[in-house]
């Protein structure tokens, strides 16, 4: 048989409590096991198999299957008794191979080491990981960190006359991924971005991934030269589908054929940013602490106060460029918009929503109307400060603002927005109160990891594709939003 790719695909979530009454971590579960309350990956010792005992399975599939061309990983979720019983809870093959039927069945007639808890053996589930690289299968186990263990608190919803009944909720499919059951290299998001082919490009605190259909491919020294362990501040694909990149104090392109490009502060005269715009006319805009640049056909040109003396600082965090071809700009010490004529229009000491507001994110609808996440730099302090939250420029040039005192908003400080052109609805992330959909027409909904199967409450970025797929970067691993 030859076996050409093993599909993960999977949801997973974390349980929280030392001791758990039949719970799974992956998606496909087994019933043949006499199940009873475990702990996860608990104990000192923990529950183990020896490498020597991974080997010999990994060896009798070998020896069974051809594996040349084969690629792919299928991780078990392997239950093990007090006598050294052993048996598979569950696992991430979805597709449901007659090599994982094989593995299924080699794990489950193992002897383990069984977990020690005060000294004696207890119940407890371990993770064990197969991947098929260079025509063989090999096996290893996989711990769970303690940090991943530790509960992540309830969020703060800060709005308190608000009744969330989420109606939208059952119309969706959520599925979940984390370092335990994908190839993502960390569970901690940094930045995301969609390219037009549809693939995910995917920063976490310990490397990149792309997301391609149902399956992530790691990128590493080992296959670009993108440094593994860079911290990503910011991505975004141009019009041409190349990739940018903020890492560090260098700037990476890719174009998926001829390998990557790094740019220093000597190519682009600054170290850096945090964050990327493009527009359709091919320009990139890369925000820094000195302004911000703009590179179009390999020139770069900087726009500071020496150019634009109306910024209020040369501290720039974000920069949007709008179907009106204005553009507009976030500083440390407020915004302004710049029109196609040139024209500067300052905020600060205005009667808008974007008085002494610094802009960290927009988003637009199909018929220009603007929405604005906001920071208010001159209270900085303010956990829950009401002059942040969301903005809206309408069409009409009419200003709205919404905050947890005047709308459905949990909360007020936005970390990132999302306009989904397909159901007109406005998703909107947050630091500490999970994830707001806003129906333009029918009101607000509030998912978190209380009431849903996000993971976490902190969101760090939304990106979507061409056919209304929503991706949701959070502290706790990635979740993909599809409409059923």
């Amino acid at each position: 048989m030859n076996v050409r790719t093993l599909a993960l695909v999977c949801l997973f979530n974390i349980f929280l409590t030392p001791i758990l009454s039949a719970q799974t971590l992956f998606s496909e579960k087994m019933t043949v096991c006499i199940l009873s309350k475990y702990c996860m990956d608990c104990g000192d010792p923990k529950a183990t198999a020896s490498q020597f005992t991974l080997d010999d399975v990994a060896g009798t599939i070998n020896r069974k299957y051809n594996l040349n061309g084969g690629t792919g990983t299928v991780q078990f979720q392997v239950l093990v008794d007090p006598t050294g019983f052993s048996c598979v809870l569950s696992y991430s093959d979805v597709s449901h191979s007659t090599l994982t039927a094989d593995l299924i069945r080699l794990l489950n007639g193992c002897r383990w080491k069984p977990a020690i808890v005060n000294g004696k053996p207890v119940t407890s589930s371990v993770n064990v990981v197969f991947t098929i690289n260079s025509g063989r299968i090999y096996g290893q186990m996989k711990r769970m960190e303690q940090a991943d263990l530790a509960s992540l608190g309830d969020p703060v919803i800060y709005n308190k006359q608000f009744q969330y009944t989420n109606p939208s909720i059952s119309s969706y499919n959520f599925t979940v991924w984390t370092k335990f059951n994908s190839l993502l290299p960390d569970n901690k998001s940094q930045a995301a971005v969609v390219d037009k082919s549809d693939a995910l490009w995917y920063a976490t605190a310990r490397g990149l991934a792309k997301l391609d259909g149902n399956m992530f491919y790691p990128i590493g020294i080992t296959n670009s030269q993108f440094v593994g362990a860079a911290s990503v501040n910011a991505m975004a694909v141009d019009k041409d589908n190349k990739l940018w990149m903020a890492a560090g104090k260098e700037v990476y392109s890719s174009n998926g054929n001829s390998g990557w490009q790094v740019y220093d502060s000597v190519h682009l005269t600054i170290a850096g940013a945090s964050h990327i715009v493009t527009n359709p006319e091919g320009e990139l805009f890369f925000t820094n602490s000195k302004g911000l640049l703009i590179l179009r056909s390999g020139r770069v040109r900087m726009i500071d106060q020496k150019v634009i003396p109306q910024m209020p600082s040369n501290n720039v965090s974000y920069a949007y460029y709008d179907t009106k071809q204005r553009l507009w700009i976030g500083t440390d010490r407020g915004s302004i918009m710049i029109d196609k004529r040139q024209k500067v229009t300052e905020f600060n000491d205005s009667l808008s929503p974007l008085d002494n507001a610094c802009i960290t994110n927009m988003a637009e609808d199909e018929q220009g109307n603007l929405y604005f996440s906001l920071h208010a730099y001159k209270k900085a302090e303010d956990d829950d400060n009401d002059e942040e939250g969301i903005a809206v420029l309408s069409t009409d040039g009419k200003w709205s603002h919404y905050n947890d005192k005047n709308s459905g908003m949990p909360a007020n400080h936005v970390t990132s927005i999302l306009y989904d052109k397909f159901e007109h609805a406005l998703w909107i992330g947050t630091a500490k109160a999970g994830l707001v959909r806003f129906d333009l027409k029918d009101g607000w909904e509030n998912y978190n990891n209380t009431n849903s199967e996000i993971p976490a409450y902190e969101i760090d970025q939304l990106a979507g594709d061409s056919k209304g797929t929503i991706y949701v970067a959070t502290a706790n691993g990635l979740v993909r939003i599809n409409k059923k």
